[in-house]
């Protein structure tokens, strides 16, 4: 049997009012050498039901259900990729819906830059009804290339020191073969998971940005976001990221100070929201990169403004 060029792996958790939509808009994709793999995390909605009745879609080689909860997304990611025969890999969340050229526009870079190990495209952000929300976090703007390609260190300097840029899994395509080479541990993040495995990836060639709105990214009150930065989680696992990319980068004694000082101005900013939390946390930094406090957000303060250190965006 031919394995498929392209493995679409929907993780799902209690996103049945999302479900239909979903796999609709990957069944109605224009470019059709896929398998689809659907996996529910032991959702307590009516989940099973939905994906029940796509289990005999020619296009769907694993429909599995846990008996018990992975309490992971990325857990789950990992185990629909370790599954997957195809050579590119698409993790379409299942509360996201798709363009039905997504697959068409990806597949093709990859196929034509074989350096290339990644990639994305912007997205649309949508409200539970699907409906399109003003919120843009791709700017655009109209004289834009319609494809741009990074060298991955660059990219990863620019782009992905600071926050995750790869801002979703739905708007990604990567080449499975990257995938031995992620951070293990990945999964242990509740999080921030994805931006490391999507750093993991991105180190391994270049990336591709393709400037056109092919994803769907869902906004709902029943995310994960939310309540990672109302837990902290949002710092303490984005701070240890960040500090892991200065290793990755070999960046300079300068630079790891103005990334000191980056840090700790975020996490005094959470402080002031949620002090018993803020507190906790703050005596975990004072060593190591992060031991001159005062000093590294002074100079993180000042290279805002003259950007010595070549890493602000």
């Amino acid at each position: 049997m031919i394995s498929p060029k392209v493995s679409v792996i929907v993780p799902n958790y209690n996103h049945s009012a999302y479900l239909c939509q979903r796999i609709d808009s990957i069944l109605q994709q224009s470019y059709t050498d896929y398998e689809l793999i659907l996996l529910d995390d032991c959702s307590t909605d009516v989940s099973r039901e939905v994906l029940a009745a796509y289990q005999h879609m020619p296009q769907v080689t694993q429909v599995i259900f846990n008996e018990k909860n992975s309490g992971s997304t990325f857990k789950q990611w990992e185990r629909g990729i370790q599954l997957a025969k195809g050579e590119y890999i698409w993790i379409a969340e299942s509360d996201d819906m798709a363009d039905t050229d997504f697959l068409k526009e990806t597949v093709e870079q990859l196929d034509r830059n074989k350096a290339a190990t990644i990639v994305f495209t912007g997205s649309q952000m949508i409200d539970e009804n699907g409906k399109q929300l003003p919120k843009d976090w791709d700017h655009f703007s109209p004289g834009m290339n319609k494809v741009a390609t990074y060298d991955g260190d660059e990219y990863l300097k620019r782009k992905m020191l600071w926050g995750n840029s790869v801002y979703n899994a739905s708007m990604v395509l990567f080449r499975k073969a990257c995938y031995y080479k992620v951070p293990a541990d990945y999964c242990n993040y509740r999080y921030c998971g994805d931006w490391l495995f999507w750093i993991g990836v991105c180190r391994q060639g270049q990336v591709i940005s393709i400037n056109r709105k092919l994803n769907y990214f869902r906004q709902h009150l029943n995310k994960v976001s939310p309540k990672a930065v109302k837990e902290g989680l949002y710092f303490k696992e984005g701070n240890d990221i960040m500090v892991r990319m200065v290793d990755y980068l070999n960046l300079g004694s300068y630079q790891r100070m103005v990334v000191s000082g980056r840090i700790w101005k975020r996490v005094l900013r959470f402080k002031k929201e949620n002090e018993e939390l803020g507190s906790e946390y703050i005596n975990t930094l004072k060593k190591g990169l992060l031991r001159k406090r005062h000093l590294s957000i002074a100079i993180y303060t000042i290279d805002k403004w003259f950007n010595f250190s070549d890493l602000q965006r």
